[in-house]
């Protein structure tokens, strides 16, 4: 039997803060040892030690592992649109449709992350407030750019919520559905299929917004972009 191959550093280190995630996500900081640590990655503590000083810098190295963009190329190819009601569309459809989908079809490492940002809302809110500072500034921008020029182009109209904050509620708002849809058995029973849910969230988010029926309407087409999506 051929013996198992010897990690690097770099992959020991890679793989303890994986293993660690769902420790934090059910102890929080202050409540995980390194004993359990260690023991979730499988390595001694003295081992954990030689990679992380403290329980302080191995905490620290989880949380910028899962606030790293995942996919940057795909936040370079939106940032790349013209701002437009179009894009704006796109963009809305995109966020909705990635948000329940994934409260939905939850898989474990998405179900962890979330209870992280649950459980550090509940605490200090420092994991959480890291990851919105390094994930949520490309899309609200974007989303802003759009709806400006959506203005501009008289398909929508200005309205006395500010673009960006409304950029964030719309954000804010398919979040929330998702945790409703986090559970086995769902918070919540929204009635309808889950692509009408999408639909319905992105009506309900660019009327919101300001803009007309009419536009959305003429830029809307769910079907075509869930085929481009999959």
């Amino acid at each position: 039997m051929k013996a198992p191959q010897k990690l690097s550093s770099s992959e020991r280190r890679a793989d303890i803060i994986q293993a660690v995630r769902r420790v934090f996500a059910e102890n929080g900081f202050d409540g995980t040892t390194t004993r359990q640590l260690a023991d979730a990655a499988g390595v001694s503590e003295a081992l954990l030690f030689k990679h992380f000083p403290n329980k302080e810098a191995l905490y620290s190295a989880m949380q910028l592992s899962c606030c790293n963009d995942k996919d940057p190329e795909r936040m370079d190819r939106i940032k790349a649109l013209e701002p437009s009601t179009a894009t704006l569309v796109v963009i809305m459809h995109m966020m909705v449709s990635n948000a329940v989908g994934c409260g939905s079809k939850a898989n474990e490492e998405f179900r962890i992350h979330h209870q992280l940002m649950l459980r550090s809302m509940m605490e200090d809110g420092e994991f959480a407030r890291l990851f919105i500072q390094r994930t949520l500034p490309g899309w609200i921008s974007k989303l802003e750019d759009c709806l400006k020029a959506s203005i501009a182009a008289g398909e929508a109209v200005p309205g006395p919520v500010l673009p960006n904050l409304g950029a964030m509620f719309s954000k804010h708002l398919a979040k929330m559905v998702m945790l409703t849809l986090l559970p086995e058995n769902q918070i919540f029973d929204y009635g309808v299929p889950q692509e009408s849910l999408v639909e319905q969230i992105v009506w309900f988010a660019l009327r919101g917004l300001g803009v007309k029926e009419q536009a959305i309407k003429q830029h809307y087409h769910p079907k075509t972009l869930a085929v481009l999506m999959s």
